[in-house]
């Protein structure tokens, strides 16, 4: 962690709630990529700090909604608490994609109080979600693997069809 990410304020620096937007932007980086999983980041940062990001995520959540009651500070720590013993191998990119979808409303709305168990059921349907959409890209990324071949001549990547219509034009031009 210390060497791909420096100290941990320099990652609570990198991985802000900004990053929930361009996250959702690639979906399939947020789950296939290679950012540290909760777990990761408590090994190599220690607890606090994954409990301090996630308090971080949690707090821009509880500013965006426009209800009367937030989320008090012990709550957010206790919630976070939860977060980190129930999901650790979630990636870093795969909560700030949560937190997005969240405040995009895809899970419902907060009623007047932004609510733990309404964010921990959300969660839940998200990691459903979240099995099915891997599932879904580990397969179309097998299918484009197995449909490009390597060029004869330039050692990049072609379709299938573009090799076999090069080796068909050098067979005509060879006899």
């Amino acid at each position: 962690m210390r060497k791909r990410y420096g100290p941990a304020e320099q990652f609570l620096k990198l991985f802000t709630p900004d990053l929930q937007i361009a996250t959702a932007r690639n979906e399939a980086r947020a789950y296939l990529g290679s950012a540290p999983s909760l777990e990761v980041i408590a090994e190599g940062y220690g607890w606090q700090t994954v409990i301090v990001w996630l308090c971080i995520q949690i707090e821009n959540l509880n500013n965006f909604t426009g209800v009367r009651e937030k989320m008090t500070v012990a709550r957010q720590k206790d919630l976070a608490a939860l977060i980190l013993a129930e999901y650790p191998n979630l990636k870093a990119s795969e909560i700030l994609l949560f937190f997005h979808r969240l405040k995009c409303g895809r899970y419902g709305r907060f009623y007047g109080m932004v609510d733990a168990l309404f964010i921990t059921s959300s969660l839940l349907q998200f990691t459903e979600q979240r099995r099915a959409d891997i599932i879904r890209y580990k397969e179309e990324q097998s299918r484009l693997e197995k449909n490009v071949l390597p060029s004869v001549d330039t050692g990049k990547c072609i379709t299938r069809e573009e090799y076999f219509k090069q080796k068909r034009l050098k067979e005509n031009k060879n006899g």
